[in-house]
């Protein structure tokens, strides 16, 4: 079965401002598993593709974004994979077809607040409940970065999400009692980091390398590694009472202690931009503060959940797709089994 097989549906959702905002159902054309899955890019920007431009020029600058400076389009490749097992999936645009800005993407389109993108995202999961290609389907979210804020957000209050898988999840810890949403403690690692690089080679390994702080056993130590351990400790500092971020949006996980659903949350091993949360996360499942969460780190990939070279990024890894779409799959077959029915 390949992508062409598809049954394509370009649909419309209505958001900030009433405006427009394109949509895509990818309804499969083999068995079909009973779940769709919608997509929710990172950010505050994304076209409906998912889209990293190659190059983007800056002024008299052409500046290069990925490894080969070409383009790629990272929600079809996830799509068609999810589609090629059977799942429907709805992939969307956050850039309005009435915004006047909308073809200087992705250097300045009109910014949407992201309580207002949240509210763009129950659209997306109210079009799915209502379609007749998947209304009567066990939903699940796939997100993005801070999406997957957002994500954990709805699904803490709407009981038709059946499950969650979550891309470099931003926002989801906190990270110190002053935290507005953001790694408090990334200059501190940095500078920690520096001082345990006795050979001064770009790398904590070997002798250099506490064993405590090596959360993923590679062997080499990450900023994240060491942001996560401080925010361990700051934790400890915070009062217990529900917090949200400087947008009014819920920590993730006071999102996942709403509800007891599956969480999938991989990270990038090399994303030292959301990575510290990985840690934290799985200090609270292992104190059963949170239930049925499996959290992974995928080895040589960045906050793009795809290679990455210095600050150059390629398409999404083969490998997180992988991951992905083998646990949506068992999870697809275990609601599915006689004793889950009954």
């Amino acid at each position: 079965m390949t992508a062409a097989d598809h049954v394509v549906h370009d649909l419309e959702l209505k958001g900030p401002q009433d405006w427009t905002f394109d949509a895509r159902l990818i309804e499969p054309a083999n068995e079909r598993s009973g779940l769709t899955v919608v997509m929710i890019g990172g950010g505050i920007s994304n076209d409906l593709d998912w889209t990293t431009p190659g190059k983007i020029k800056v002024g008299e600058d052409n500046i290069q974004l990925t490894i080969t400076g070409e383009s790629h389009k990272d929600a079809p490749t996830i799509a068609s994979a999810l589609a090629d097992q059977g799942h429907a999936v709805l992939h969307y645009s956050t850039i309005a077809d009435e915004d006047p800005k909308r073809d200087l993407w992705p250097l300045e389109v009109t910014p949407h607040a992201p309580r207002d993108l949240l509210l763009l995202q129950k659209s997306a999961t109210e079009l799915v409940r209502t379609h007749p290609a998947t209304r009567n389907d066990r939903l699940i979210l796939l997100a993005h970065s801070m999406g997957a804020q957002r994500a954990a957000a709805e699904a803490a209050k709407n009981e038709q999400i059946h499950a969650m898988v979550l891309m470099g999840a931003a926002q989801m810890t906190h990270t110190g009692p002053e935290d507005p949403g953001r790694n408090l403690n990334a200059a501190a690692a940095r500078s920690r980091l520096q001082e345990l690089d006795q050979d001064d080679d770009g790398k904590v390994m070997g002798e250099e390398l506490p064993e405590d702080l090596d959360f993923d056993l590679d062997g080499v130590l990450q900023a994240w590694e060491i942001s996560a351990a401080i925010a361990i400790t700051e934790r400890g500092k915070i009062s217990t009472a529900p917090r949200t971020d400087q947008h009014g949006i819920p920590f993730g996980e006071e999102s996942l202690k709403g509800r007891s659903l599956p969480v999938l949350a991989i990270y990038g091993q090399l994303d030292n931009a959301q990575g510290h949360h990985a840690p934290v996360l799985q200090s609270l499942v292992d104190q059963k503060h949170l239930r049925q969460l499996e959290i992974r780190i995928i080895p040589n990939l960045g906050h793009q959940m795809s290679p990455q070279e210095g600050m150059l990024v390629g398409p999404i890894s083969t490998a997180a797709i992988e991951e992905i779409v083998a646990w949506i799959g068992d999870l697809a077959q275990a609601t599915d089994s006689p004793s889950t029915r009954d």
